[in-house]
């Protein structure tokens, strides 16, 4: 692997981090402080970097039985987030809730299992650098680094659309999880 194919692939994994940060930003409109809004890209670079690099290290050793089943446990994260968007959206309708309490609902946790979800992918590439032409932790900085640039783009877009699309967030939200979880399996 050469400076490109890492380049496509760091944009190939931020894809689904890039999506969840939209939603997370429509969903969470004007209810983000600027530590929230920074999480996020934060977070989404540091386990895109952290992942391939423990999939270095581990590489073959687990290869042959943790592959098969890492799109299964992707998209069963993604369905469990979808679930809990659809029920905070059922029960924020049910109470009547006003919009400042949204705030709550967006955690540290939150955004790590978000950010552990999308790099699961990231370290299955982890198990493949050391066939790179170039050190395996220069193509990790070139995997974080396009990742955080990536996401802080979704974050700016999905502040954008959060405006936009007004009392219809949380189902594009839910939307978009959807669509992650059931892309996942394929």
């Amino acid at each position: 692997m050469n400076y490109l194919d890492i380049v496509i692939i760091a944009i190939g994994l931020s894809m689904d981090a890039f999506a969840i940060t939209i939603a997370n930003s429509i969903n969470f409109k004007g209810s983000l402080n600027k530590f929230q809004e920074l999480s996020m890209p934060v977070a989404f670079s540091l386990f895109q970097g952290l992942m391939p690099l423990i999939g270095f290290f581990i590489g073959s050793l687990f290869f042959n039985y943790v592959a098969p089943y890492a799109k299964y446990f992707t998209s069963a994260i993604f369905f469990i987030l979808t679930i809990k968007i659809i029920y905070d959206t059922i029960k924020e309708r049910l109470n009547k809730a006003p919009e400042k309490e949204k705030t709550a609902k967006f955690s540290l946790v939150l955004i790590l299992i978000q950010a552990l979800a999308t790099s699961i992918d990231a370290f299955i590439v982890g198990f493949t650098l050391n066939n790179a032409t170039m050190h395996f932790l220069i193509a990790i900085l070139i995997i974080s680094a396009i990742t955080f640039i990536l996401v802080y783009i979704a974050l700016l877009i999905g502040k954008k659309l959060g405006s936009i699309l007004g009392k219809y967030t949380n189902y594009v939200s839910i939307i978009i999880m959807l669509f992650l979880a059931v892309k996942n399996l394929f």
